[in-house]
């Protein structure tokens, strides 16, 4: 009993760990940036959370 326990809390882990991460970008200024970005489609995570960065600052971009 105590296996299928530890071997379904192991398959749920492997679940969040595979999520995709990203964030929607909207309330753009003049639409430009609004979107769907996300972090596969970057080289690396400081590349995502740069380009996220950038764009809530230089667009004024709400990103969730």
């Amino acid at each position: 009993m105590k296996k299928s326990i530890y071997l379904f809390i192991a398959l749920i882990g492997l679940g969040f760990a595979s999520c995709n991460k990203c964030q929607t970008c909207t309330d753009c200024v003049l639409g430009v940036g609004n979107g769907e970005y996300c972090q596969d489609d970057f080289d690396n995570k400081a590349d995502y959370d740069a380009a996220i960065a950038n764009l809530e600052a230089s667009a004024n971009c709400n990103c969730k």
